[in-house]
Formats: C-alpha cells, structure tokens, sequence
C-alpha cells in the first residue's frame, strides 16, 4: 500500500513537527524545501518553489504520494501585510498548483490536507465562540490569502471532485519556532538576557490582546488525524480549550527565566488591524476523529525557551 505522505514545506516549524508524527505511525515522509542540498544529502526532501506550477507538478506526478499536506506559505501576517501580492502568489497560486497538479494525473486520486487561519475570521464578537459555521470576514491580506485558498478549495472539491480536507489552527507554538511570534521572540530574549548579551529588559508590543494557543506537537497529531478520517470537503478548527491573554505567555516565560527581568511595552509593535480576542471550539474535529489537545501551556513554553537555550546563537 502506498503510505506516503508528501508534505509541502516539510522542513518549516509544523512540517518538521508533523514528520516526526507521521514517521512514528508508520507513514513514508517525503516533501519539498525551500532550501537546495547537494544531491544525496537529504533524502526525500526536494528543492521546489511551488509558485512554480511545472516545479510542483513534476514533483507530485512522479511520486503519486496517497496523501498531501500543503504546509508551504507565507505564514506571518505582518509579511502578507508588507506584501499583499506575495501573499496572494503564495497562498493562493502555490495551492492552485497543488490542485493543478494532482488533476493533472490521470486516476489520481489523493487526499489533500490544506491549511488555514483563525484570520480568516476577522473582528468577531468576544461574546461568540468561533466554529467552523462563522463568517470568513478577514481583515488584513494574510486572511484574505488563506481564505481565498479555501473558496480555491471548495470548487476543486465541487468541480473536480478532489478530496481535500482543511484544517484551520489557531495560535500554535513550541520548540523550533522561528522569531517573528511572540512566544519565541520572548524565548530569544530571555535567553540572550540569561547570557549576558543583552540588557534584563524585555521589550514587547501590545500584550492586552487574548489568543488561543495549541502546542505545535497538539496540531501536528490533528493533520495525521484528518489525513485518515477528516472528511472530503469540510474544514476542522484545531485549538486549545480556551483562550489566554498574551499577557500571559510573557509572564509566565519571564517566570521561568533564571534572572530578574523587567518588561516594557513598546507601542510602536504593534500589528496593523490586530484582531483583540480569538475565542474557538475544537468539537468538530473531536466528534469526527477523537482529537484533544494533550499538552499543557505551560509544558509548551518551558519547551519553547529550553529549546533556545540549546540552540546557541540566535539570528535575528
């Protein structure tokens, strides 16, 4: 039986994550990077743009994989708001690709696990707790992207009849999560602090907001479990039990630092059209497939600044 999942972005945050899940209930991995090896040095792992539609398409009409995760985007909002038309060229046009490619095979038939975001949503009334049946009213052009992509999704779904399941996770972090989000840009700074290479005064923006955060570990074990029972068609939020203020995620890391250390907001962080309050429900995709989050928090964030403290130098 073919087993083998292709993962676009197999090298990012959540890919690496979820090969390591895959791997671990008997999957093939096989995926792209952005990165180019020497041949021979990564094994399965293939250098491909997927704006690139001939890149893309080779790829996935020569090794049929039986599943594809689509993992490969621009995912940091302030980036889609710098640049709406990358974003756009990305989001959109790389998962028409994905699409174009497996049609393009003949009995081809895989399922198709995209991702989308809580963004999607937009501004929603702290009194309403987001399900997969809420408006997509997205505000800023990162939630425009990944909601395009599903309106993208839907036709092929209803047109072409692919089997393509979206998931849509909200806040996630953990070990290996790059800068540019906030648990790991307070990670990097107090671990620069606790070596002396930095003053002990952490400096973030505004922190009032609440979000709801799931640890990556949480999120990769959902897109294994939507892989094998998610239904065609349909969309599954991934989330926490609750929301939390942002607050507290600096907080409780400063807690855990082994210095003194000061905060200070710096007004001047803040995002464009950040959204106040992001309260969801995960009962969909723990009716269809059994998926709770598992990991604590707080498990999550001693992880997440243990791992920069092992990590060494920090490239901002």
């Amino acid at each position: 039986m073919n087993n083998e999942v292709f993962i676009t972005g197999r090298e990012g945050f959540v890919g690496t994550w979820l090969s390591r899940e895959l791997k671990s209930h008997g999957y093939s991995v096989s995926g792209t990077s952005h990165r180019q090896y020497p041949e021979g040095e990564k094994d399965n792992i293939f250098h491909c743009d997927i704006t690139n539609a001939e890149q893309i398409g080779k790829l996935i009409s020569d090794r049929q994989p039986h599943f594809i995760v689509h993992l490969a985007a621009l995912v940091k909002p302030a980036d889609a708001i710098k640049n709406p038309a990358l974003a756009l060229k990305i989001n959109v046009d790389g998962t028409r690709n994905i699409f174009e490619s497996v049609r393009a095979v003949p009995g081809y038939h895989p399922r198709v696990i995209i991702i989308g975001s809580a963004e999607e949503f937009g501004v929603v009334p702290s009194d309403i707790t987001i399900n997969e049946e809420t408006s997509l009213l997205p505000v800023n052009p990162y939630g425009e992207s990944k909601m395009l992509a599903w309106k993208l999704a839907e036709e092929y779904v209803r047109d072409y009849h692919l089997d393509i399941v979206s998931a849509i996770p909200f806040n996630h972090t953990g070990p290996g999560q790059a800068l540019g989000f906030l648990a790991p840009d307070v990670a990097a700074q107090i671990v620069e602090i606790e070596k002396g290479f930095k003053e002990p005064i952490l400096v973030t923006g505004n922190i009032s907001h609440k979000r709801n955060f799931s640890d990556v570990r949480d999120v990769a074990r959902a897109y294994r479990l939507l892989l094998e029972s998610g239904r065609a068609g349909e969309r599954y939020i991934v989330c926490a039990d609750k929301s939390v203020p942002l607050s507290y995620i600096v907080t409780t890391l400063i807690e855990m630092s082994s210095v003194k250390i000061e905060h200070q907001i710096d007004p001047n962080r803040a995002r464009i059209e950040d959204i106040a309050d992001f309260t969801a429900s995960h009962a969909k995709i723990t009716r269809e497939t059994g998926w709770m989050p598992e990991i604590p928090l707080e498990q999550t964030l001693k992880d997440l600044l243990d791992w920069y403290r092992r990590k060494g130098k920090i490239e901002k």
